[in-house]
């Protein structure tokens, strides 16, 4: 998602599009991590523009979760993150190891596939789901031997 994207649904939904929620956006968007607490995106966004405080941060990451652009997820106990939402790639699952928090991302079920055997076998419509896999990832398999 681009910045004149987020621009159009902000003007759509008639929100401002604020320096501070474009700082906010620019570093969801070009974070290593695909999953971000609050807390690591405020000590980003700070070493920008220390006049950002959490609570804006928190603010944001609420209306951009209301306006479609971010996800929250909450894989452990520990915290809750946030990730962009890619509109043309929309879907994916997710495997978290629950020893390091880990998160591997990938279609490990078809969408369509998925859609079609629950038709077929339930005659239920499928609008959307979530998979998480929770396990041990193997780098700490490795180190545990």
């Amino acid at each position: 998602m681009e910045t004149n994207e987020i621009r159009k649904i902000f003007d759509e939904n008639n929100q401002k599009f604020t320096r501070q929620r474009e700082i906010i956006f620019n570093v969801l968007k070009e974070s290593s991590s695909k999953h971000v607490t609050p807390e690591e995106l405020f000590s980003k966004v700070h070493e920008e523009n220390k006049q950002v405080g959490i609570a804006t941060i928190y603010r944001t990451l609420n209306l951009f979760e209301e306006l479609g652009i971010v996800s929250k997820q909450e894989f452990t106990d520990q915290a809750y993150t946030y990730e962009l939402i890619d509109p043309i790639n929309d879907h994916h699952d997710h495997m978290i190891c629950t020893n390091c928090g880990k998160i591997i991302e990938d279609e490990f079920l078809s969408n369509k596939e998925l859609a079609d055997s629950l038709k077929e076998e339930y005659d239920f419509q499928l609008n959307n789901y979530s998979l998480r896999i929770y396990g041990i990832c193997s780098d700490c398999r490795k180190n545990k031997e």
